[in-house]
């Protein structure tokens, strides 16, 4: 039996050679452009960027920080962490329309076991620096982090804090100070953590029970009923000194007045002679006589007649 010589291979048609080639082309592209776009990372100007190692010797937390732009990683042993760079704002409130989920807002009780409660709006910012103790630590969720550590470390601060107070002095006066004490302490213990606290403010009046407002209303009310009183007294005091003033500089005036009196009196008296009384005496006589005289012993006064003196200069005898 004849063997038959051995099968020719199939050359490929020189039409089909060159859509082969391209299309190995385009599935490298495919492949290239796959694994670009996810070794390729994008870390925005408004983000802390970090990157994890998941295998190798250098396995976990890099030490340097992801500024921003375009960061070239491998996905099978890297992964970039970010944070946000921008201040993180929250309201901590009783009405969940202001931004808490339910309630939210913070209950305390004062030095004389007054139970008060308020609402907080808090600010923050994470220290590019302490990024990567914070990812150690807390974890990537930021969310997490300030509705659990932050939140739990506010609270305490504030309960402290209002144990050295009364509620009438949270109420009042001492509740900016009370502030101030509670902001210092939450930045202390925030800021070792890489938080930079930007605000922290109670929104709002502290609410209390109406039995203590009414409490402390009508203690005011009394206070300023007594301080009313009090400048009653003080302004009639005042009157009154003012009249005994003027009552003595009105005595002293007459008093002044009578001295410079008598000394012109006396003045006036050492000033007059007999020869000067008599000459003042006949500028002031008009020329008539008195009209009523008495006679000597007779004990009863008698009408005369007025005499003038004659418009001649001479005498008229007597009517019988």
């Amino acid at each position: 039996m004849e063997k038959l010589p051995p099968a020719l291979p199939v050359r490929p048609s020189s039409a089909a050679t060159p859509y082969l080639r391209w299309g190995g082309l385009l599935l490298v592209i495919i492949v290239v452009v796959s694994v670009l776009s996810s070794s390729l990372q994008v870390i925005g100007p408004g983000q802390i960027g970090l990157k994890f190692n998941k295998a190798g010797s250098a396995r976990g937390l890099s030490q340097t920080n992801v500024v921003s732009g375009y960061v070239l990683v491998n996905p099978l042993t890297t992964e970039i962490v970010t944070y946000p760079r921008a201040q993180q704002s929250y309201s901590w409130t009783r009405n969940a329309s202001e931004g808490s989920q339910g309630d939210e807002s913070f209950t305390f009780n004062t030095a004389d076991q007054v139970t008060l409660n308020g609402d907080v709006n808090f600010g923050y910012q994470i220290d590019p620096r302490s990024a990567p103790a914070i990812y150690i630590r807390f974890g990537p969720d930021v969310n997490s982090i300030t509705h659990t550590y932050i939140r739990s470390v506010v609270r305490n601060a504030i309960t402290r804090q209002a144990s050295g107070y009364t509620a009438e002095q949270l109420l009042g006066k001492g509740r900016s100070t009370f502030e101030d004490a509670s902001q210092k302490e939450v930045v202390a213990e925030l800021t070792p953590s890489g938080f930079l606290v930007r605000n922290f403010s109670f929104i709002g009046e502290l609410r209390a029970p109406e039995a203590v407002v009414q409490s402390i209303n009508a203690k005011f009310s009394a206070q300023q009923a007594a301080i009313q009183a009090q400048n009653k007294v003080v302004q009639s005091r005042a009157e009154a000194q003012q009249e005994i003033a003027k009552a003595q500089g009105d005595a002293q005036a007459i008093l002044v007045r009578a001295e410079a009196q008598a000394k012109a009196n006396k003045v006036l008296a050492a000033s007059l002679t007999p020869e000067l009384i008599q000459n003042k005496q006949v500028e002031k006589w008009n020329g008539t006589l008195p009209t009523v005289s008495g006679g000597s012993g007779s004990g009863f006064l008698i009408n005369l007649p007025a005499q003038t003196r004659p418009a001649s200069g001479k005498s008229e005898p007597a009517q019988p």
